[in-house]
């Protein structure tokens, strides 16, 4: 699907094909990370330090989302993240991000817990702090399969219909404007846990292998490496 997402990730490796240096994993924490909002003064006035941050959400104990979300779900706090899990906790067949621009999430996270509670989602988790909330993948859901994910999706769209978006590079669109998209995470036993962190170390890997070479004919070596190796540069997903 064409939009806010392949933007994205073609300016990303765009920008990424021009950088100097030959470390893949510098070049792929650098990936990682595109996208992310920056920490201005005025992100910092907004949301306050440390996790203070989380009560823009209301997830701060006794906050209003945490009250109605631990009813359901049972809450954990670990670095950089809280998660929410009911029953067995996190299934792993794929995942659902959602991604409101950093302004928008006072607004937008009461709605987006709602409906995750509504669908019977068994497992979500929230960027913590401020600087978990400027990164593209704060909020992440997580389905046993396809078919209660693209339900959630399709709720979440109905309920957020002029939500502005911030977007993640390097996963499969689920709206043009990039509020919502997914992915699959590698099998155990892969390098890298995460979809995001699988790709972007082949992506760094792939402009690497394409040196010399520099701009578009970079990035076109850069996308056959990944087509190669079964990614499919424009959908952001494994090539089936």
């Amino acid at each position: 699907m064409p939009g806010r997402i392949a933007a994205l990730s073609s300016r990303a490796l765009r920008i990424a094909a021009e950088l100097p240096g030959e470390e893949p994993a510098r070049l792929a924490r650098w990936l990682y990370r595109f996208g992310t909002a920056p920490r201005t003064p005025e992100a910092e006035r907004d949301f306050g330090p440390g996790d203070d941050a989380m009560a823009v959400l209301g997830l701060t104990p006794g906050g209003p989302a945490r009250i109605r979300l631990e009813a359901a779900f049972e809450a954990t706090t670990y670095p950089g993240w809280i998660g929410f899990a009911r029953g067995n906790g996190l299934p792993a067949a794929c995942k659902l991000y959602v991604s409101p621009a950093p302004a928008a999430l006072a607004e937008a996270f009461p709605t987006i817990a709602t409906v995750l509670d509504r669908m019977e989602v068994r497992a979500f988790k929230v960027g913590r702090g401020l600087g978990g909330l400027l990164r593209p993948d704060k909020i992440v859901a997580y389905f046993a399969d396809r078919g209660q994910l693209a339900a959630t999706a399709a709720a979440l769209a109905r309920a957020l219909p002029h939500c502005p978006a911030q977007g993640v590079p390097f996963t499969a669109a689920l709206s043009e404007d990039g509020l919502l998209s997914w992915g699959i995470d590698p099998p155990p036993g892969s390098e890298a846990a995460s979809w995001r962190a699988w790709v972007t170390r082949r992506i760094a890997a792939a402009i690497l292998a394409a040196r010399p070479a520099r701009g578009e004919a970079a990035v076109t070596a850069a996308r056959r490496g990944l087509a190669a190796t079964g990614i499919d540069p424009d959908a952001w997903l494994c090539a089936s």
